[in-house]
């Protein structure tokens, strides 16, 4: 995999800096540093020191935290453009998640000096960042209220359609792709147990909107997938 510059970058025009000219954008790259993560390596750990922001280039990085036994609980798994961290105002807050690689992947990281000095000479990309923060915060909400009212299956089924949406690109049949996804990730990411995970693979294989064979999900049929996302069902087959 090789680094890509901020002006060839494919989710420039719905990231945080889409509006800028070419010599701002000169100004950006400047203030951070990009970098290639290989699949599994750790980008920042839960309870380190904030140093700044990480805005995601290329790939997908899971969010995590683990409990006193070690048990990871996966809460979001970011796609291109999502900036993760936090940039708190007192400078010894740490970070509440820890963040991994989930494939090899591309991220600029933007010190929190930096970062500030830019923000105050170019403002709107501060509104943008706030905008993307803004956009994690509901999403986290969302997904806290999909945890107290839907059942396994519709939130497994929603996790897969957001999946989906999140890979290959504009071109991309998207009404079969494969996740390369363990079925322990899966269960950490809707908050079941993996035998549990594993059974309603199963029940959705059954109606047949996906297929389930080793560490591969092949999405079969992603409109009555999003049904069932959705409603909770689907038609009979």
């Amino acid at each position: 995999m090789r680094k890509v510059a901020c002006e060839h970058c494919v989710i420039r025009d719905t990231s945080c800096i889409s509006d800028l000219p070419a010599d701002q954008l000169a100004e950006f790259q400047e203030c951070g540093t990009s970098a290639i993560y290989k699949s599994r390596q750790v980008v920042f750990h839960e309870g380190t020191p904030v140093g700044g922001l990480y805005l995601l280039c290329s790939g997908a990085v899971k969010l995590y935290q683990a409990d006193r036994f070690g048990r990871e609980y996966i809460l979001d798994v970011a796609a291109p453009g999502d900036v993760l961290g936090e940039l708190p105002l007192d400078e010894r807050e740490t970070y509440s998640t820890s963040a991994e690689a989930l494939s090899d992947s591309q991220l600029c990281y933007l010190p929190r000096e930096r970062l500030v000095q830019f923000i105050q000479v170019h403002p709107m990309t501060g509104v943008r960042l706030i905008a993307a923060l803004s956009s994690a915060l509901s999403a986290a909400r969302r997904k806290a209220g999909d945890l107290a009212l839907k059942g396994g299956e519709a939130r497994l089924a929603d996790l897969l359609v957001r999946l989906v949406n999140g890979a290959g690109d504009a071109t991309t049949d998207k009404t079969q792709i494969t996740l390369a996804y363990s079925r322990r990730e899966l269960a950490e990411m809707i908050g079941v147990s993996t035998e549990t995970a594993i059974r309603l693979l199963g029940k959705l294989k059954r109606k047949h909107v996906l297929e389930a064979r080793q560490r591969e999900i092949i999405v079969t049929n992603l409109e009555r997938l999003t049904r069932l996302a959705t409603h909770g069902s689907v038609e009979a087959s």
